[in-house]
């Protein structure tokens, strides 16, 4: 696969991590490229962390739906977030009893919050280390490496 974007020298020397940005900024723009073999794991994973660092299980299943929770786990353990599985795995079980429900207002949201349905999966998600990002950029470090060329 060619390079999908290209980042100056200067920023990679700024940051260690600026391919994995670039990459997911990337992502993010291109809606298309997210279902894209060994893009789509790295997508999933990343989705799911940064919805539920965001605002919790519940703000990653009232966006997202429980449609991609299989691939989503299977994304996670290919890189190591086995305690991650564990939590997302507990809050799915608990949507079979009881689902998240589509609000039609921010403060039908916020209600809905202040339940604090997955607190204890939330809280144990932030306490798990290393976080899910730093997984990825260290399993796809090589495939970074090709996806993101620097000029």
């Amino acid at each position: 696969m060619s390079p999908l974007t290209t980042i100056p020298s200067s920023e990679l020397a700024n940051d260690k991590d600026a391919r994995l940005w670039a990459l997911i900024m990337y992502l993010a723009e291109h809606k298309e490229a997210q279902t894209l073999p060994g893009l789509k794991s790295f997508w999933l994973a990343y989705i799911y962390d940064a919805e539920v660092q965001n605002g919790g299980h519940l703000q990653y299943f009232h966006n997202r739906g429980s449609a991609s929770v299989p691939e989503t786990l299977e994304a996670l353990r290919t890189i190591g977030a086995d305690r991650q599985v564990e939590l997302l795995r507990d809050c799915w079980a608990d949507l079979a009893n009881t689902p998240v429900p589509q609000t039609e207002s921010l403060q039908a949201y916020a209600d809905l919050a202040a339940e604090d349905r997955f607190e204890r999966q939330d809280s144990e998600y932030y306490e798990q280390q290393p976080e899910v990002l730093e997984r990825l950029g260290t399993h796809y470090e090589t495939q970074l490496v090709e996806w993101v060329a620097v000029a």
